[in-house]
């Protein structure tokens, strides 16, 4: 099938399309200059769009991929555990910046009510 059929049945842009193509997680065949898409790219995008919606990032899902040769092996499931544990230490890790940003924008807020406070009793 060509791009457009491909992203009318995926529900998805061309530019995510083009954006999976460039760092190489959808390599259709392309034929006379244009991409045709097969039942094994609609079953990589789909595993793509199942890995993000898991909130895992592209190079996460890079590097899962790259052990797709030992699918379904001890090795690809070691290999994977290792990659969500990176990826939990760094989900974390934003977690404890954000708080701190939120803790932070709370004593501005506060402070800035105070103002305001003071303002109107004078």
């Amino acid at each position: 099938m060509d791009m457009g059929q491909f992203v009318t049945e995926q529900d998805t842009t061309k530019e995510t399309v083009r954006y999976y193509i460039d760092e190489k997680l959808l390599s259709p065949e392309k034929v006379n200059k244009k991409y045709c898409f097969t039942e094994l790219e609609e079953c990589d995008f789909k595993n793509i769009r199942q890995l993000r919606d898991m909130g895992l990032s592209i190079k996460v899902i890079k590097l899962i991929k790259e052990n797709k040769e030992h699918c379904g092996t001890r090795k690809q499931w070691e290999a994977n555990v290792d990659l969500i544990d990176t990826e939990l230490i760094r989900v974390e890790s934003e977690i404890e910046r954000l708080n701190q940003e939120k803790i932070a924008l709370k004593q501005v807020n506060k402070q800035l009510k105070e103002l305001l406070y003071r303002e109107e009793a004078n």
